[in-house]
C-alpha cells in the first residue's frame, strides 16, 4: 500500500481540480491512499478581492510574511511514500498560505527525505515562486522530483485582463462578452493531466523517481516561452525592491501604506502592457543573439535541480 499526501490551497477550486485530474490514474488504483489536504487560513483571503486588498497582500507574499493557519487533519505519524504540494504563485511567489505551510513544524516532520512533486495552477508566470519552493524544500531536506504546471494558454495581455477580471470580479467566463474564459483549460485537464498522472504512478509504484522530470517534460508538463521568462526576470529584481517600499509605511491593512498600495496597483498593470511588447520582441531577438544562455535557462527551469 502506498500512502500520498496532497497539501494544497485553492480558493476558486482550480487547483483542487487540476490535482485530482494529475491524480486520477493513482484515485483509482487500490493499492494507493491518498489524503488531500486544504490549507486553510485563520483568516480566510477574500473572493472575488477588492482592489486595495488584492494589492495589499503583495508585500507579505513577495517578503514571505506567514499567516495564521487552521489545524491540519492529516497524520504526521504516517510515512508518505510521496507528497504532493499543489500551489499558486501570487505577485511571483508562493501563496502565503502555502509559503506559511512550509514554515510548519508539520511540514519539517512529514517532509523530511520525501519525495515531493509539486503542482502549480496559475496564469502564466511560475518560475520565480518554483525557484522559491526549492529553497524551502531543500531547506526542509526533501527531494523534489517532479514538477507539473498548468496554466492559462492565452496571450499575456489578454491573460492580464481575465485574470483581473476573475480575481477583482469573479467573472471567470467570457469577459464583456469578447475575452476568453480565464483559467487552466479543461482540455488540459481532461487530455493532458491523467497522462502526466499516469508517468507518475509507474514511478510511484517502482519507487523511483530519478527520470520522472524528463519523462513529465517530454509529455509537455513544464512549458517555458522566452518572453514570459525574460518579463519575469524583470519583475523578480523590481518586486522586493517595491514591496520594501510599502512596508516601510506600515504593516498589512495599515491606513498609512495604502497610498503606496494604490500607486503600485496602478504601475504594476501599466508596466506589464508598455514591457509586455518590448519584452516580446526582444525575445525573438535573443534565442538568435544568445542561443546558448536562452537554451540553458528554459533547460534549468524546466528541471528540478536548484543552483
Amino acid at each position: 500500500m502506498k500512502n500520498v499526501l496532497v497539501i494544497y490551497f485553492t480558493q476558486t477550486g482550480q487547483l483542487n481540480r487540476a490535482a485530482r485530474a494529475t491524480l486520477a490514474p493513482l484515485e483509482n488504483n487500490k493499492d494507493i491512499t491518498i489524503h488531500y489536504e486544504l490549507v486553510k487560513p485563520a483568516k480566510p483571503f477574500p473572493f472575488p478581492w477588492s482592489y486595495m486588498q488584492f494589492f495589499d497582500a503583495f508585500p507579505e507574499t513577495v517578503n514571505g510574511v506567514k499567516c495564521e493557519l487552521q489545524p491540519f487533519s492529516f497524520n504526521t505519524s504516517v510515512n508518505y511514500d510521496l507528497i504532493i504540494i499543489a500551489y499558486q504563485p501570487w505577485f511571483l511567489s508562493i501563496s502565503i498560505p502555502i509559503n506559511t505551510f512550509l514554515q510548519t513544524a508539520e511540514a519539517r516532520k512529514i517532509l523530511k527525505d520525501k519525495p515531493v512533486i509539486t503542482i502549480i495552477a496559475c496564469r502564466n508566470m511560475w518560475l520565480t515562486s518554483q525557484e522559491k519552493m526549492k529553497v524551502h524544500l531543500k531547506n526542509l531536506q526533501a527531494n523534489l522530483v517532479g514538477n507539473i504546471t498548468y496554466v492559462d494558454r492565452a496571450a499575456n495581455l489578454v491573460s492580464l485582463v481575465t485574470v483581473f477580471a476573475f480575481a477583482l470580479g469573479g467573472v471567470k467566463d467570457k469577459f464583456l462578452g469578447v475575452f476568453p474564459k480565464y483559467g487552466v483549460s479543461d482540455k488540459d485537464l481532461i487530455e493532458a493531466a491523467p497522462q502526466y498522472g499516469a508517468t507518475l504512478l509507474g514511478h510511484l509504484q517502482s519507487g523511483d523517481f530519478n527520470t520522472l522530470q524528463d519523462e513529465l517534460t517530454k509529455q509537455g508538463a513544464v512549458t517555458i516561452k522566452s518572453n514570459l521568462m525574460l518579463l519575469e526576470g524583470r519583475g523578480k529584481v523590481l518586486f522586493p525592491l517595491y514591496a520594501n517600499y510599502i512596508s516601510k509605511k506600515g504593516t498589512a491593512g495599515s491606513e498609512e501604506r495604502r497610498t503606496r498600495v494604490r500607486i503600485f496597483g496602478i504601475v504594476l498593470p501599466v508596466a506589464i502592457l508598455i514591457l509586455s511588447p518590448i519584452i516580446t520582441v526582444i525575445s525573438r531577438l535573443a534565442p538568435l543573439l544568445f542561443p546558448s544562455k536562452i537554451n540553458k535557462a528554459k533547460e534549468y527551469y524546466s528541471g528540478i535541480k536548484i543552483r
